[in-house]
């Protein structure tokens, strides 16, 4: 078979219980700067708003045998590599069966969709492998896409390519959506513990999926491209517990969650909303209110410095109590930035939970389809 690369063709502390980090093997390339847009002239296209690859120069749509979405490092264009939840490697095949290869850390979860449906998954052995994402298709085109379920701290990963079955052909197609969001957010963002069975079961890469989340519903709801920017435990002035290293800021900057070196190039993707869904880790321990609304209004500042049309979202919890939730509001207040709107998401404990109290399925269910309901209002979509 011919292998094709990519240049061919909650914290909650609602009872206790908080978001948790952890270490995971590393792997790949993770030095070098930031991912660089692509176009139907190299075989590979980034895939973020009208700007940024869902939209080519002069509204011609890119195409591209392989469209990437997400933060990838290029610095070895034959091996894009990539650590944030939700990066996703999208292609279409004209044939029965395809595979992708990959290189790089064990225990990592992708999700499969072929032609729409969620159809498997997989978990990465470590090392260079080759994974079957699609087989017995009907003869023709179909789109698959392959989504990292897992967060960066799992470790990281490199695409090599994707394999078409015996007879079959990647061909061109346009990128996926010519919409974008970022989530810049905690393990509520990343999905921690959605697919655990209670609130009792502990955390693993089992039980944690993006695709199960808020965020990636109300994009797939809006038609979308989803970024997600996400870590268990991380806040904007301090960790759960009060920790204070590696601030969600901080990480906010990179393009491979673990190498402070690997610094996102922000020009090369223009997504058209932003929701940050911070605050509760900070919440779990004493806080210095003026100092978190105060690093709270240098995040906005970052984010518009960053995309100075985009929709920012700034998240809050019923859960957190009115003073908690007036830090943000002040926040918001403090920035006065029209483009900025505030909603309130809560948690119907009817609705069960995932791993340590952190949100079921149904709720983030519920959750997306509220911030879908939010962003079709205030922009029309």
């Amino acid at each position: 078979m011919m292998r094709w690369s990519s240049l061919v063709g909650l914290g909650l502390a609602l009872l206790a219980c908080g978001d948790t980090g952890g270490a995971g093997a590393s792997a790949g390339n993770g030095a070098g700067g930031g991912d660089a847009p692509g176009g139907a002239g190299n075989g590979a296209s980034d895939s973020g708003g009208a700007g940024a690859g869902g939209e080519g120069q002069g509204g011609e749509v890119a195409m591209a045998l392989v469209h990437r979405v997400g933060r990838f490092d290029v610095s070895n264009p034959d091996a894009p590599t990539f650590s944030w939840s939700g990066s996703s490697l999208q292609t279409r095949v004209d044939g029965t069966g395809l595979s992708i290869v990959l290189d790089g850390a064990s225990d990592i979860g992708f999700q499969i969709e072929v032609d729409g449906a969620l159809t498997g998954t997989f978990t990465t052995a470590g090392g260079l492998q080759t994974y079957e994402v699609a087989t017995g298709l009907t003869p023709g085109a179909h789109d698959v896409r392959v989504i990292r379920r897992n967060e960066g701290f799992f470790g990281n990963v490199s695409f090599q390519g994707f394999e078409p079955a015996a007879g079959g052909s990647l061909v061109e197609s346009p990128a996926p959506h010519a919409r974008a969001i970022e989530f810049i957010g905690d393990s509520i963002t990343c999905g921690y513990g959605v697919e655990g069975p209670d609130e009792f079961c502990n955390f693993s890469g089992d039980t944690e999926t993006v695709v199960a989340t808020y965020g990636f519903i109300a994009a797939e709801n809006l038609g979308a491209d989803a970024h997600f920017i996400a870590y268990s435990g991380k806040g904007v002035h301090q960790n759960y517990g009060g920790n204070t290293d590696e601030l969600m800021p901080e990480l906010y900057q990179r393009t491979i969650t673990s190498d402070p070196a690997s610094q996102w190039n922000f020009s090369s993707y223009t997504p058209d909303v932003v929701v940050i869904n911070l605050g509760t880790n900070d919440f779990s321990a004493a806080i210095d209110g003026a100092a978190f609304s105060a690093d709270y209004v240098d995040l906005l500042g970052t984010v518009r410095g960053n995309y100075p049309a985009a929709t920012i979202v700034a998240v809050t919890w019923a859960h957190w109590g009115a003073g908690n939730e007036g830090l943000v509001h002040d926040a918001v207040a403090t920035f006065a930035d029209p483009n900025v709107l505030e909603t309130q998401f809560s948690i119907d404990a009817a609705d069960g939970w995932g791993c340590d109290y952190h949100p079921s399925a149904v709720t983030h269910q519920k959750l997306g389809a509220q911030l879908t309901a939010l962003l079709e209002t205030e922009l029309g979509w």
